[in-house]
């Protein structure tokens, strides 16, 4: 049975919980809104009752936001009454659901500026800080009941950004307001999981239970666009059924472009490729023995030297023996 008092939690593999005030801690957080409140008016915050002419004045609500908040908050009132009514077809059974939903998305656009404006106010600080004080205080380990924040508030104000303390203050939330989760109660979101239009997360699916968008395309659990190739493995592919990887790049096998005789088009970084593959590949001279061929030449130098005296010497004594005839005649 469901402890009506605490809501437990699991964060990586470890359970929390939040669990109801006691009467001590309410006081305390009451007292310490009413400080904050002084606090915000003696500096000179807004009030809340000034806020619809704030928003005004800094044209962040006008008569026409106001008409357009009014139509769609109207749009879902006749929804709501189509499917509370049926007897219509179920496909425009769903139609109405989905618009309902996208209208309150509408709804919360154009309240953003009022809630952000309101968060200002001397009301909105006050009520922020009770809402600190008590999550700060009610949030504790499931097992022992001991408190997550040994600091109470200082902790928790130091460390909003905790994975613990951001899934736990919307359990928090839901423990005050003695509700579940707020999806849960749409009338849309009701239609939708009643016929089996939406899983447990309330996101929209087909008859085989595979996530869809609006338009029944198939998505994965990000969004992105598959097609489901068996039961078990899917691909992702473009809005056009074109196969991509994760990146979102197309999963094609590139051919060259043909100039206009059908011819492949060689571009200049491939061109430039292929004369650096050939010169790799054309067989290198061997280099000479450079010094081999130098003591071969050192050898012969002295050679010819020889050879040239001896020829000189010949000649020499040619002409000797020429003169030593002539002397005698």
């Amino acid at each position: 049975m469901a402890d009506e008092n605490k809501t437990s939690f699991e964060v990586e593999g470890k359970m929390y919980a939040v669990r109801r005030p006691k009467v001590d801690e309410i006081r305390k957080a009451n007292e310490f809104r009413s400080k904050s409140f002084n606090e915000a008016l003696q500096r000179g915050d807004m009030l809340r009752e000034q806020l619809e002419s704030e928003l005004r004045k800094r044209k962040l609500w006008s008569d026409s936001r106001e008409t357009e908040y009014q139509d769609l908050r109207q749009s879902i009132l006749d929804g709501e009454f189509k499917l509370k009514k049926g007897g219509i077809r179920l496909a425009n059974a769903k139609k109405v659901a989905l618009e309902m939903g996208e209208a309150r998305e509408s709804m919360i656009t154009l309240l953003s500026s009022r809630t952000d404006l309101d968060s200002n106010t001397c009301e909105g600080k006050a009520d922020a800080a009770r809402f600190n004080y008590l999550f700060a205080t009610c949030l504790v380990y499931d097992d022992t009941g001991e408190g997550y924040f040994a600091n109470g508030l200082d902790d928790y104000l130091l460390n909003q950004d905790d994975p613990v303390a951001l899934t736990g203050a919307s359990h928090f939330y839901y423990l005050l307001s003695g509700s579940d989760n707020v999806d849960q109660k749409l009338p849309e979101n009701q239609f939708l999981k009643r016929f089996n239009f939406v899983d447990d997360d309330y996101r929209l699916v087909d008859e085989d239970g595979k996530l869809i968008d609006k338009e029944g395309r198939h998505i994965d659990e990000f969004g992105s666009l598959v097609k489901w190739i068996n039961d078990e493995e899917f691909e992702h592919v473009d809005t056009e059924g074109r196969k991509v990887n994760d990146a979102g790049d197309y999963d094609v096998d590139f051919s060259p472009f043909l100039d206009d005789a059908g011819e492949p088009v060689i571009e200049k970084d491939e061109a430039k490729d292929s004369e650096e593959e050939v010169a790799e590949e054309k067989p290198k001279r061997k280099p000479r023995k450079k010094k081999a061929a130098s003591k071969k030449k050192k050898k012969a130098e002295p050679e010819a030297e020889v050879a040239e005296e001896e020829a000189e010497t010949g000649q020499e004594e040619s002409e000797g023996a020429e003169a030593d005839e002539a002397s005698e005649e």
